[in-house]
């Protein structure tokens, strides 16, 4: 008995330490979940915004995928696109790769953007591989040609885009250098604008290139001698300057004033029409109220027509003398009287409504007066303001007239003055940059915060000039600036001085006494600007940056005919527009060129593992972590140790015990 008791014992132990294993999970040969994500690369080298139309140069998309499928990657390459329309656009994939896109011409393939502008897109070269991921690369040597307004936009360099995703990670990046950057030259500019440059006074450009640092040699030469030419008729040149000033003043307040009174009329116009119009229902009331009265007085007016037809001739009085009744008279006045009683309350209601409506009408007449009289007034100070307009420009002409005789004296002086600050102006681009490099990059390595990256990555700008000015010299002391410094109040400061330059010219060629009409807005400059963010969504990281490198926006300007090119209405600028009347300012098309939009999206969901013995996934990051424990059904793993040594003692015993039965 005690023996079964020990071997029972024994066997229960071992029953515990059986149950006291981990249990396996289900499916220990379950693989992970793949991770995945997608990337894209985009950039287009030049867009160009004029007379409604939308070119767009060298776009490149680099899209890279390994969500839907197989991993795949491809390139699309767009040479040029106009209003949407795509010329010589190609795909490459990882079954076509490496592959090139040659270079597309717009005078060829889209020769209705004429005089607007001419590119010549770049040829690029392009692969794409879905080993080990995927993952797309795409580049130029060159950023091809272009001419805006038939101005040749002087520009080089290189780019560089990358797209990629593969088990760490998603990736869009890319390197964009410009090198010798140069816009047309200010006189170029003003010339496709249709403003013919020698036609401004000669103090006006005098002054434009004092104020923009721009005075070399041959100018100060020119202004010395025609300073000592003047000095000879200074006292007639300042009197005649101040005749000018004075009567382009009284011209300007005149038109000014012209608008306010012009207003004055309209609206008096308008009262005029409304109190006019109110006149007629007015009239039609009273003709209704009268035609009504008319109605209610007819039975009494065709008893009285009885009464004097029965009195055969007679006057009442007449009748009345003849002391004896008349059975007819007698009968009609008693009728009379009856229809004079039946309609007296008609009568009385018509004849209210007649005084009523003659009343609303007299005073709707007395309005309409009062407006016709303002009107009149408003219609006379237009008239006296258009004739005060034409005597102060009169005026302005008799000035330039005698000033022009004046300076006819100084004109050989005042004419190479003239050649001196346009040969200057003829070579100071309005924006110029020796090298302008930019490395973005958008980059997801996990679904958790902080494992996302949007960024300008590196890069610099060297000599960026404004109209002739170093403006990162004038500004920081240095040519030259790393990008990751060209930020905050430093970008602040640059920009400040690129909007006072930009403004200068602007003012200068605003405020020409002889010229009050002539307006030119500031040129827009923009440099490097970024958006970026980065986040998670669905459970997967994103992150996505754009970076336009540089954009140009040149405003229309108002020009005076006087000083307009001959046939300027007929240049690309006004293309489109309705021709203005004869004699009237023209009115440019506004310009915007950008340079180098750069944008890069990723986004990538890492890998979900199955749970396998001893192990469990870490969310979010697809590593190992602290091995797996399922749920606890036995006991420790310490008992289970001490039943395999009591079964392997009651082992022993038992045979100890059989032994010494034997002997």
């Amino acid at each position: 008995m005690g023996h079964r008791s020990l071997a029972t014992a024994a066997a229960a132990a071992l029953l515990l330490g059986a149950a006291a294993v981990p249990a396996s999970a289900a499916d220990p040969t379950a693989p992970p979940a793949r991770p995945g994500g997608t990337a894209t690369s985009a950039l287009t080298l030049l867009s160009l915004a004029l007379a409604g139309h939308d070119v767009r140069v060298g776009g490149v998309t680099l899209a890279s995928d390994s969500l839907k499928g197989a991993p795949s990657s491809t390139v699309t390459i767009t040479p040029l696109k106009l209003d949407g329309t795509a010329y010589g656009e190609k795909t490459v994939d990882a079954g076509h790769s490496p592959g090139s896109i040659p270079v597309v011409d717009s005078s060829t393939v889209a020769p209705g953007l004429g005089a607007l502008a001419t590119v010549k897109s770049p040829a690029f070269t392009a692969s794409s591989t879905s080993a080990s991921g995927s993952s797309a690369k795409a580049g130029t040597t060159s950023l091809g040609s272009v001419q805006v307004l038939g101005l040749p936009v002087k520009l080089d360099g290189a780019l560089n885009v990358a797209s990629s995703v593969d088990q760490t990670g998603a990736l869009g990046e890319k390197t964009l250098t410009i090198r010798n950057l140069a816009l047309p030259s200010v006189a170029d500019l003003l010339a496709a604008l249709g403003l013919d440059l020698p036609k401004l006074p000669t103090s006006t450009l005098n002054d434009l290139v004092n104020k923009l640092g721009l005075v070399n040699g041959p100018i100060t030469t020119a202004q010395q001698a025609l300073g000592t030419a003047e000095q000879a008729i200074k006292t007639q040149l300042d009197a005649a300057d101040a005749a000018v000033a004075d009567a382009s003043a009284k011209a300007k307040t005149a038109t000014d004033g012209l608008v306010g009174k012009n207003s004055a009329l309209a609206a008096a116009q308008k009262d005029l029409d409304t109190k006019t119009a109110a006149l007629q229902p007015l009239k039609n009331a009273v003709t209704t109220a009268q035609a009504n009265l008319t109605a209610a007085n007819k039975p009494v007016t065709d008893a009285s027509a009885a009464v004097t037809a029965a009195l055969a001739g007679r006057t009442l009085a007449e009748y009345a003398a003849l002391g004896v009744p008349i059975p007819a008279v007698a009968n009609a006045l008693a009728a009379l009287a009856a229809a004079q009683s039946s309609s007296a309350a008609a009568i009385s209601s018509a004849t209210a409504a007649v005084t009523s409506a003659t009343t609303a009408l007299a005073a709707a007449q007395s309005a309409a007066d009062v407006a016709k009289v303002a009107f009149d007034a408003a219609q006379a100070a237009v008239t006296l303001a258009k004739q005060t307009i034409t005597t102060a420009l009169t005026a302005v002409d008799a000035a330039n007239a005698a000033l022009a005789t004046l300076l006819v004296q100084v004109q050989p002086q005042a004419t190479k003055l003239v050649a001196a600050v346009t040969a200057v102006l003829d070579t100071t681009p309005l924006v110029s940059i020796d090298r302008l490099t930019v490395q973005t990059q958008a980059a997801v390595r996990s679904a958790k915060p902080g494992g996302q990256s949007a960024k300008v990555v590196g890069g610099e700008v060297q000599g960026l000039r404004v109209l002739g000015t170093d403006v990162l010299k004038n500004v920081l002391g240095n040519s030259t600036i790393s990008l990751f410094d060209l930020s905050g109040a430093t970008l602040a400061s640059v920009t400040s001085k690129v909007n006072g330059l930009t403004g200068i010219l602007s003012s200068v060629l605003s405020n020409v006494p002889a010229l009050p009409t002539l307006s030119v807005p500031a040129p827009k400059v923009e440099l490097l600007t970024k958006s970026m963010s980065t986040g998670i969504t669905g459970g997967f990281g994103t992150a996505q940056n754009t970076v336009r490198a540089l954009q140009i926006t040149i405003p229309p300007i108002t020009l005076p005919a006087a000083i307009a090119l001959p046939g300027a209405v007929r240049l690309p600028a006004f293309s489109g527009l309705p021709a203005p009347a004869s004699g009237a300012a023209l009115v440019s098309q506004q310009v915007v060129l950008g340079m180098g939009t750069l944008t890069e999206q990723a986004r990538f969901r890492p890998s979900a593992l199955a749970v396998t013995p001893g192990t469990a996934a870490n969310p979010g990051t697809g590593s190992p972590a602290t091995p797996a424990q399922l749920p606890r059904t036995g006991l420790p793993a310490g008992v289970a140790l001490f039943g395999v040594v009591l079964v392997a003692g009651g082992v022993l015993l038992r045979r100890r015990l059989a032994q010494d039965s034997a002997v």
